[in-house]
């Protein structure tokens, strides 16, 4: 009789183990939110107190159409949702360039609880593997620190019944790394030509000559040869200045002539002509990013002679590198310009603007 009754008891012990079991599974919510898988949060920018900051969350979300996509902003990742200090989400806006899965276009946003930004669409849209959805105009929290970024989603656009899929991320706030550097000045100019010749003019020769490499008392401009280039290169923000003057004689600008006390007067470099006596100076073929002066540019609109004072010949507006121009220089003579060696100095000094 005793093994009857142990037999039994132990029969009825493993039904109502059973019976237990079946009820909680019965009674598991079916609604059970699932947790997104490979979550993560990206900031435009990790700095105290920073505006108009972007908030891009990813993650893999369960195949169900939901209504709502939210992300609420705390001070700890379970418990009571305290939003940040100094946080503000009242100006966020929908940033259509960063989702991914879902249409963005769809969603409207609500951010009138600062704190927590939603999402709905009324049809919904089902979730998926590396979804995103991304929004701007947030201000960060105003001390350096981690805090948490929660995310649900729902199939209801009251974003609280209907929970599909919960996540929360961790995201700090750190101050900027200050950095600083100086660059030192830079200038540098150069010609490449020291030493320019005209050659020697025969006797009664009226010809107007150019100081270039292929020059045979040409009355026409040589095509190449040209006599000196100079090129520029400067950091200065404000561009650089080159200007240009002559040593002449001591009183007069021109090619000079010691043992005749002769001068060959400058002159504006389009009023140098054959049969008059005349030195002038201009520039050509300059680089785009240089600009040569209205008075040494030889069209003989306000052509300037050259002088024994700084003249501006040619500038830029701003930093360049090996920019070049050429310096062309022009001389003629009369049939009673006195025989002789004629000579000058061209100097020629570049400013950069700092």
């Amino acid at each position: 009789m005793s093994k009857v009754v142990k037999k039994y008891a132990k029969t009825t012990f493993i039904l109502g183990l059973v019976l237990v079991l079946m009820i909680s599974y019965l009674t598991i919510p079916e609604t059970q939110a699932a947790s997104i898988a490979n979550r993560e949060i990206k900031i435009s920018d990790s700095r105290p107190s920073q505006s108009s900051v972007t908030y891009d969350f990813e993650g893999d979300h369960s195949n169900t159409t939901v209504m709502c996509l939210k992300i609420q902003f705390c001070t700890a990742a379970t418990g009571t949702c305290t939003v940040p200090t100094g946080m503000s989400t009242t100006s966020a806006t929908r940033d259509d360039s960063n989702w991914s899965g879902w249409t963005a276009t769809n969603w409207t946003i609500d951010n009138t609880t600062n704190g927590t930004v939603k999402y709905t669409y009324a049809t919904g849209e089902a979730g998926g593997s590396n979804y995103s959805f991304s929004t701007s105009g947030i201000t960060n929290p105003s001390s350096a620190g981690t805090y948490f970024a929660r995310v649900s989603t729902y199939t209801n656009t009251d974003c609280s019944t209907g929970e599909t899929d919960t996540g929360v991320v961790a995201f700090a706030v750190v101050s900027g790394v200050s950095v600083s550097a100086t660059v030192a000045e830079y200038l540098s100019f150069s010609i490449s030509d020291s030493v320019i010749g005209f050659g020697t003019w025969s006797g009664g020769s009226t010809a107007v000559r150019w100081a270039t490499a292929d020059e045979a008392g040409a009355t026409s401009e040589p095509a190449n040869g040209e006599p000196s280039q100079l090129t520029i290169s400067t950091n200065a923000s404000g561009g650089v200045g080159v200007t240009i003057k002559d040593e002449g004689d001591g009183s007069n600008a021109g090619l000079y002539d010691s043992t005749t006390t002769e001068l060959i007067e400058a002159a504006a470099s389009s009023a140098v002509t054959a049969g008059t006596e005349g030195f002038g100076a201009y520039g050509k073929n300059a680089s785009a990013n240089l600009t040569i002066d209205e008075g040494f540019d030889n069209d003989s609109t306000s052509d300037l002679a050259i002088s024994r004072s700084p003249q501006t010949f040619v500038s830029s507006s701003g930093a360049i590198s090996s920019e070049t121009v050429d310096l062309a220089l022009k001389a003629a003579i009369a049939a009673t310009t006195p025989a002789g060696s004629y000579s000058d100095t061209i100097i020629l000094v570049a400013t950069p603007v700092y």
